[in-house]
């Protein structure tokens, strides 16, 4: 069903997810071909589906797709990066995040603390200020989100459960 380019793509993206969680080994080809394809939804949902996946080599491949957008497309890219970011991936992410970090607002929803904290980073030490809100994800592997505005550089502490 997956491959079968007859079944929409709507129809498509619930059985990607489930292969996804399932950490299927031919997910990865797959969504080379969905990058590489001229149809925007295809891409997306490429993007989508690497994010699902999560794996180190997963992020990388995202970061490759950040490096080869342009313009909205790198926003689209760095923000889905940012919903997986861990600290094994903080440099090349500090690196794409330097493009967002300008005076302004910047929505951080479902951003990990992780690329919070890089973006902070980057607009420190660029002298920028930056409000960013939205809500964050407690943590890479809890789903629930804690709603929450960040003004500024300073992040309030997550409250007590």
């Amino acid at each position: 069903m997956v491959n079968d380019g007859t079944v929409h793509l709507l129809l498509r993206r619930p059985a990607l997810l489930e292969l996804a969680r399932r950490h299927d080994p031919d997910l990865m080809d797959y969504c080379e071909q969905l990058l590489s394809s001229n149809d925007y939804d295809e891409w997306l949902t490429g993007l989508t589906t690497l994010s699902a996946i999560g794996s180190p080599d997963a992020v990388d491949r995202l970061i490759l797709a950040y490096a080869h957008s342009l313009n909205e497309d790198r926003r689209t890219v760095l923000s889905v990066v940012a919903k997986i970011l861990t600290a094994e991936h903080v440099r090349p992410f500090s690196i794409m995040v330097r493009e967002v970090a300008v005076p302004g607002e910047i929505d951080v929803t479902g951003w990990t603390r992780v690329a919070v904290s890089t973006l902070e980073d980057a607009c420190k030490r660029f002298g920028v200020e930056t409000v960013l809100v939205g809500e964050l994800t407690h943590s890479y592997n809890d789903n629930s989100v804690e709603s929450i505005s960040i003004d500024g550089f300073t992040s309030p502490a997550p409250p007590e459960k």
